[in-house]
């Protein structure tokens, strides 16, 4: 029986074979120069998937992107309140021609689309000469780019900024934080940005473990379940294993930020950190990942999840489930030598299940490969330092001051990047005992959230890693409790 496509997986490879059924904008796009286009495409059942697109055409591009996934059309009406007074329904020539023209254009100073454009764009049809051109507005009212800010969002947006000054010069592009012009960066940063005091009309926004089906939790969404959740073991240990596991530290990380301070970074010193100002910047999967390359190598690692899923089911003993498996890998080897990004994950999967005969087939490959791609060389790093705990050959990653020090072929790092690095970072603090440091590398990954065989075996580790801290920062809690 084929395996069912994950959301995501489906609209990347098949949403386009749906027809575009409704597009709708918000009626001031062109003088507000900020656009809310809805594009939805209907299933055979009748059901929707849409995709959403915040479009800043005076500079951003692409500020936030999201979608549904084959939902009833009422369902989509009732959620965002589709159509309503504020919007209007287009044909898709215009809506396709606005969501790109204000991509192309934040792309020519060197802005990146939000990064989960890599899935939203294949609910839109192919940017190509199939689209009929028009010339839709953007920059401010003079041709310039405008920054606008709102107040909370220059920590947000400062790379933006850094960039327009690099690239343009001050003179040569407009900066608005809420109503007022100002000439500087600076004067915006000296502004009041603290954010409104949550009131009771904030309760509907929290977000609680029922919310969401079995298997959706990860890092990300763990970090903003309400704390009431999380103190609430029935629920926990209800989802499946790994998002027990997530939880879990997502629990233990809230009371030590209660009773550990000292443990945590600020908000300021986090700004500083060069690793959350790359994450600020970057895309998802560096330029020499194709589409085509990152589809087939998912596409490859959800196909051996379901392969051994449907041994399992059949009763295989445990050695069964690995031969097949190691046989598995061998055919992917095979399968996939024309894909650098496919190897490098089979390569990360030879290491963590010790398969020698993939390990002994691979390395001689990914040795080639990492003197070409620094994403394969840092993946050599991690695990090669996964199976050997001496760090002395790794004086470079680990002592590094500057990330982009050890990119020395191209000058941008994307969250893929960013992602093993942080692993390197999280297990070698964990080796050496660094709990502050541990956690700073746990929460980026979270942020940066990209799922990988890998970090399931370090987020084990971590997890007994945190557990003396957490036992004794829960003693002191029952014990202040007790005292008052």
């Amino acid at each position: 029986m084929a395996k069912e496509l994950s959301p995501k997986k489906y609209i990347e490879t098949q949403c386009r074979k749906l027809p575009i059924y409704k597009c709708y904008i918000n009626r001031d796009w062109d003088t507000a120069r900020m656009a809310n286009v809805f594009i939805l495409r209907k299933h055979t059942n009748g059901n929707i998937t849409i995709g959403i697109y915040l479009v800043d055409l005076a500079c951003l591009g692409i500020k936030d992107t999201f979608f549904f996934f084959n939902v009833p059309e009422s369902d989509i009406n009732e959620r965002l309140d589709l159509p309503n007074m504020f919007l209007k329904e287009v044909d898709y020539t215009l809506a396709h021609n606005i969501v790109f023209a204000g991509h192309d254009y934040a792309l020519d100073y060197d802005i990146n689309p939000h990064k989960d454009f890599v899935t939203t764009k294949f609910i839109l049809e192919e940017d190509d000469d199939k689209i009929s051109l028009i010339d839709i507005p953007v920059g401010g009212d003079d041709g310039k780019p405008l920054l606008v800010l709102q107040p909370g969002q220059s920590t947000k947006y400062k790379h933006v900024y850094d960039k327009l000054v690099k690239n343009l010069g001050k003179d040569n592009f407009n900066f608005v934080m809420g109503a007022d012009m100002l000439s500087n960066y600076e004067e915006a940063e000296n502004m009041d940005m603290e954010e409104e005091e949550f009131n009771e009309e904030d309760e509907d926004s929290l977000t609680y473990i029922d919310d969401f089906e079995m298997g959706q939790i990860t890092k990300s969404i763990a970090k903003e379940i309400d704390i009431s959740d999380l103190v609430n073991s029935n629920k926990i240990n209800s989802r499946s294993q790994i998002e027990v596991l997530i939880l879990e530290i997502e629990s233990i990380i809230r009371l030590l930020q209660i009773k550990r301070k000292d443990l945590f970074y600020s908000e300021e010193e986090i700004e500083y950190k060069s690793e959350y100002t790359l994450y600020t910047q970057a895309k998802m999967y560096p330029n020499w990942i194709t589409d085509e390359m990152m589809m087939e190598a998912n596409q490859m690692m959800d196909d051996d999840i379901a392969f051994i899923a449907d041994m399992e089911n059949k009763n295989n003993s445990k050695e069964a489930l690995i031969k097949y498996d190691n046989d598995r890998t061998i055919d992917n080897i095979n399968s996939y030598s024309h894909n650098p990004y496919a190897l490098m994950m089979l390569y990360e999967k030879s290491i963590l299940s010790k398969h020698t005969e993939g390990i002994n087939l691979l390395y001689p490959v990914i040795i080639k490969l990492a003197k070409k791609y620094e994403t394969i060389n840092l993946e050599l790093a991690l695990c090669t330092y996964y199976l050997n705990e001496d760090d002395t050959e790794f004086a470079e990653i680990i002592q590094v001051d500057k990330l982009q020090n050890l990119f020395k072929h191209t000058n941008e790092i994307a969250d893929l990047d960013l992602n093993i690095y942080g692993m390197f970072k999280l297990l070698f603090c964990i080796r050496k005992s660094n709990l502050k440091e541990a956690i700073y590398y746990y929460n980026l990954l979270s942020d940066i959230d990209m799922g990988t065989p890998m970090m399931v075996f370090l987020e084990l580790q971590f997890r007994e890693f945190i557990s003396q801290p957490f036992n004794e920062a829960y003693k002191q809690l029952l014990t202040d409790d007790k005292m008052n």
